[in-house]
């Protein structure tokens, strides 16, 4: 949701929910590990995608899977660090285009 209200925010003034939300869904994918192993790979990949939430959003589904429930909650803190910082980021330019917006219609 916050990720389509920040493009929402940033294209139209309004939540973008199909391209955005597609877009995402096949980069959270592809990003995550959870069509391949990201061992496998290794690298400068496996350090971008460390950095992005997608892949300890998986790892979280994974351990909760298995029942390593102390394990969840370290995995969990950057899910939700990212959604608030994006939420946050969204309010901030949306608040700055309405504002702005409506300076320029008067």
């Amino acid at each position: 949701m916050a990720l389509g209200l920040l493009c929402g925010s940033l294209l139209n003034d309004k939540q973008v929910g199909g391209i955005c939300g597609a877009v995402v869904t096949n980069v959270s994918g592809w990003l995550s590990g959870i069509w391949f192993d990201l061992e496998l790979i290794g690298g400068t990949f496996k350090d971008i995608c460390n950095l992005l939430p997608f892949v300890h959003g998986v790892n979280a589904a994974k351990y909760a899977v298995h029942g390593d429930y102390s394990k969840i909650m370290p995995e969990l803190f950057w899910v939700i660090g990212y959604a608030v910082v994006i939420l946050v980021a969204a309010i901030l330019i949306f608040t700055y285009k309405m504002k702005n917006g409506s300076k320029t219609s008067n």
